[in-house]
């Protein structure tokens, strides 16, 4: 169970991680949530779960969240960068929060410090990951979409973080986005993108999977 100070560690993490990326913040609603005050910025998707890139740095916060000690808050990293982001916020020692690792690729995931891995699209990439595509990122994610919508059950926060330009970030994590925020969740995308120097492709890429 979460506090407000779990929250606020929260906040403060991905913050930090503005100093050495681009990063963009979102909030996506769509029922009553006690969490969050009335002047909660609450973007909506030109695709699926995720659009409108502010810039570098955390681009919209909460302004409240109400105290609330049986707040049970998850964050869901996924692909590479969402399950490096999981790692770093594990190896920092935030508690109070249930960390979830998805991803297509096996042996990535066997090297997720999360207490809950999820692999996607096992039919579809073999364990063998995405190559790339966020095509096929999004595939696997809905051929997973049972198992992740059972991960996310009892939710009251979901954070989902993810890297835009590969594949699985850039396509599975919209459709994370849409399960949660489906089943009546309060969902927060918060995502990176690549810098200039990892090419064009990342960065069209990362359009694709557009937040």
């Amino acid at each position: 169970m979460a506090t407000k100070l779990q929250l606020r560690n929260l906040t403060e993490f991905f913050s930090s991680s503005s100093s050495s990326a681009s990063v963009s913040t979102g909030f996506y609603q769509s029922t009553f949530s006690p969490f969050v005050s009335k002047t909660c910025f609450s973007p909506r998707a030109r695709r699926r779960g995720f659009s409108n890139r502010q810039g570098s740095g955390v681009s919209c916060t909460c302004s409240s969240f109400t105290p609330m000690e049986s707040a049970k808050i998850k964050v869901v990293g996924v692909g590479g960068g969402g399950n490096n982001a999981v790692n770093r916020m594990i190896g920092s020692g935030l508690l109070g929060v249930d960390f979830y690792a998805i991803n297509t690729d096996a042996q990535a995931l066997l090297q997720s410090a999360a207490e809950n891995p999820i692999q996607i699209g096992e039919l579809l990439t073999r364990g063998l990951g995405t190559g790339g595509n966020p095509l096929l990122g999004e595939q696997a994610a809905e051929e997973s979409k049972e198992a992740i919508a059972n991960a996310l059950k009892g939710s009251d926060l979901v954070f989902i973080t993810a890297g835009m330009g590969g594949g699985t970030g850039s396509g599975a994590a919209p459709v994370v986005a849409e399960i949660s925020r489906e089943a009546g969740y309060l969902t927060v995308g918060v995502v990176t993108y690549p810098f200039s120097f990892e090419g064009r492709k990342r960065t069209l890429q990362a359009g694709i999977g557009g937040y």
